[in-house]
């Protein structure tokens, strides 16, 4: 969970879009992309929702990528560490 808040602290300093996968029908990524939305106050236009085939196979294109698969998991594919890290030290105090 922490790591989820300090990335929305990095998306707010460089508006990196969050992919979120799906390899079925995207009515269970809008849900997801819901929550973020609301709970998180991600802004909705930085969540890009994609469909694919397989996220077994699936290579990262972003900073942050989950995939959502037909059988209900929600995995995170790929995360940036260093980017996210390197952003934090915006929020650091003096």
């Amino acid at each position: 969970m922490k790591f989820v808040i300090s990335f929305l602290f990095s998306v707010s300093a460089f508006a990196s879009p969050i992919n979120v996968f799906h390899e079925g029908d995207n009515t269970e990524a809008r849900m997801y992309r819901d929550i973020l939305v609301a709970d998180f106050k991600i802004p909705e236009d930085l969540i890009v929702i994609k469909q694919i085939k397989n996220c077994d196979v699936m290579k990262s294109e972003g900073k942050l990528d989950f995939c959502l698969k037909n059988n209900g998991d929600f995995l995170m594919v790929s995360v940036d560490r260093d980017f996210i890290n390197e952003s934090l030290k915006v929020f650091q105090a003096p």
